[in-house]
């Protein structure tokens, strides 16, 4: 009898503690093995994770905030694992959609085969846990990488972001088969906190332009990391039990809505102090009130705010 694979999630956490136990609560419903890697958290993450027995507490020693690295890193950890196992690629505030165990997506999933990629959409949830708008483009979330696959080296072989990098190594067609899960839905809570995820997306701004001048854009960074919340939102007809833990409570009990994200602005202040606001001053960051705060400037005429 084939034995079904290791469920495997991995995950980057950076002060998570606002949503990471009702993230690892649910985890922990389905998942075999939970690894963590931390970026230097000092608001309670560490010892949260630490008391979850599914997981795996590593280190991301990184000084700065490189995701590429963070997530080379828990591949790493993950291939460590002994045996045939699929990795799901999370963030803390992501959650599958309720039910997902019931569906024939998940049953694919458990039955595929080495070498499988699954794709599934994103659930925006915004204002309330009753409001969301869904993505209409799949991403790669989740893959069963046969035993002669270096998972690490095709990572690694990939463009090294420093934001925004692939979840899993996406290997060419001729290798893998891309598969399509239209009923399990990736349910982001991150939206719901709404000064942190400002504060977030200015920071991706900063990082962006800091390590990538050359190609980075501030209007096209103003576009992607200022839309708000869209038009229409439509409303939930399960609302809570979108994201509640598998054959257990409700994971919105959980939730901490206090933390507003100061390591993002620790970040981006000594990465403008280091390289000096000129370099920056384009960025659509200088009304951000907690910035303003901490570094004074007063962006030309002509600039977004």
């Amino acid at each position: 009898m084939n034995r079904k694979p290791l469920l495997v999630v991995i995950t980057p956490v950076r002060n998570e503690a606002w949503v990471l136990e009702a993230y690892l609560t649910c985890c922990s419903s389905w998942a075999d093995h939970i690894i963590i890697a931390d970026h230097h958290s000092t608001d309670g993450s560490r010892e949260i994770a630490q008391q979850f027995p599914k997981v795996t507490l590593i280190d991301n020693p990184c000084e700065e905030w490189v995701e590429y690295e963070c997530r080379a890193r828990l591949l790493e950890e993950a291939a460590k694992i002994e045996g045939d196992k699929i990795i799901f690629a999370l963030d803390a505030d992501e959650f599958l959609s309720e039910g997902f165990t019931r569906t024939e997506g998940w049953q694919r999933i458990l039955r595929s085969k080495p070498n499988e990629i699954f794709a599934f959409r994103w659930l925006n949830l915004y204002d309330d846990l009753n409001h969301a708008v869904e993505d209409t483009v799949y991403s790669e979330w989740a893959a069963h990488f046969a035993a002669d696959v270096d998972v690490v080296a095709e990572y690694r072989a990939l463009e090294r972001n420093a934001v925004h990098c692939q979840r899993v190594p996406c290997i060419e067609g001729s290798r893998c088969r891309y598969i399509e899960v239209g009923d399990i839905r990736f349910v982001h809570l991150g939206n719901l906190n709404t000064a942190r995820v400002r504060n977030k997306l200015d920071f991706y701004q900063v990082v962006n332009f800091d390590k990538n001048p050359r190609r980075a854009n501030a209007v096209s960074m103003y576009r992607s990391y200022h839309a708000g919340a869209p038009a229409g939102l439509a409303e939930l007809p399960v609302a809570v039990r979108l994201w509640q833990a598998e054959g257990g409570g409700d994971a919105s009990l959980l939730l901490r809505q206090s933390d507003y994200g100061k390591h993002y602005i620790d970040e981006m202040e000594a990465i403008i102090r280091r390289e000096g606001t000129s370099k920056f001053r384009s960025l659509c960051i200088w009304e951000n009130p907690y910035l303003k705060e901490r570094i004074l400037f007063t962006p030309p005429p002509g600039i977004i705010n």
